[in-house]
């Protein structure tokens, strides 16, 4: 009986350790829902006064099969000088590593842009977008390296500024693919432009991945931000993917992927309707390669703007 009583105790204490597990599972859940939830309302809300201008948005974040919790990560940050800083990365790994990662990301940027405003408030003079990205960069390598961490990050920090219907994007590209560009007039295709190849008067320029065993590395070349601009119009469709997008696999041939083409292709059939409905297009499109969700082995991120026309 002694012993049926020590096995019932035994019993009790795995379900009650397995419910604890559970529920911490789903509470981190609902917390990582409800931030993904809040960075929607954050960039919708930013882009719906951008410049004074309204500008629509499509969003899409796929985590990887069977992961709650994401290493893609975009945020945009209105400067102290009134413009704006988009920031677009993917981290290394999954679930809760990456997002770890993603946190110490982001408060290397948050704490770089708080520390701009004082010193501009303080009489710190004009801002240098180079210097926004290699504080913040900085930062969140010095963060890595206390932790011990070996992840590692691909950023694109994209530097706006407006100036009647244009606007000046000035990339500082660490690892990441650079967006693609619908330049369209009234609704009608003028060009399509992949800004990953180079072009008369466009060079890509890249610099290295954003991590401490990468600062190990390569050190002083570490710390070069080199820097490229593109200028979009009124009319223009801009979209930042991550490279989970056009790397997915087909279930029957997983030597295939669905590749940037195939994005270019979805962009020219539908780039005149809502940006939302762009970006549920796309991952329809990549679903149905795929031909099964399991296949998913990474975080798919897109984020597409229409810079609509504002003038007759």
């Amino acid at each position: 009986m002694a012993q049926m009583g020590n096995n019932d105790s035994i019993s009790h204490k795995i379900e009650n350790s397995v419910d604890e597990i559970l529920s911490q599972f789903q509470n981190l859940e609902a917390e990582a829902e409800q931030v993904r939830s809040n960075d929607r309302i954050i960039i919708r809300g930013l882009l719906g006064n951008f410049y004074g201008r309204r500008l629509n948005v499509g969003i899409g974040m796929q985590r990887t099969y069977g992961a709650i919790l994401s290493g893609d990560y975009f945020e945009l940050f209105k400067l102290p000088d009134g413009n704006y800083l988009f920031v677009f990365a993917d981290i290394s790994g999954h679930g809760l590593p990456a997002y770890t990662t993603l946190i110490r990301l982001r408060s290397a940027l948050t704490l770089t842009v708080k520390e701009a405003e004082k010193r501009m408030e303080a009489g710190g003079g004009s801002l240098n977008p180079e210097d926004i990205v290699r504080d913040a960069g900085t930062k969140f390598t010095d963060v890595m390296d206390a932790a011990g961490s070996s992840d590692f990050a691909s950023i694109i920090f994209t530097y706006i500024r407006n100036d009647g219907d244009k606007y000046y994007l000035r990339f500082f590209n660490r690892g990441m693919f650079f967006p693609l560009v619908v330049r369209k007039f009234r609704n009608s295709l003028v060009n399509l432009y992949d800004l990953n190849e180079q072009e008369k008067g466009w060079f890509p320029a890249k610099g290295y991945l954003l991590g401490s065993e990468f600062r190990r590395l390569l050190g002083d070349r570490y710390n070069n931000y080199p820097s490229c601009e593109f200028i979009l119009y009124e009319g223009d469709i801009i979209m930042y993917f991550s490279d989970g997008l056009i790397e997915a696999q087909k279930k029957d041939d997983k030597f295939e992927c669905f590749g940037l083409d195939r994005m270019k292709e979805i962009l020219l059939s539908h780039y005149t309707i809502f940006p939302q409905a762009i970006v549920n297009t796309i991952y329809d499109e990549v679903y149905d390669f795929m031909g099964d969700m399991r296949m998913q082995n990474d975080d798919m991120t897109a984020v597409i703007i229409d810079f609509p026309l504002v003038r007759p």
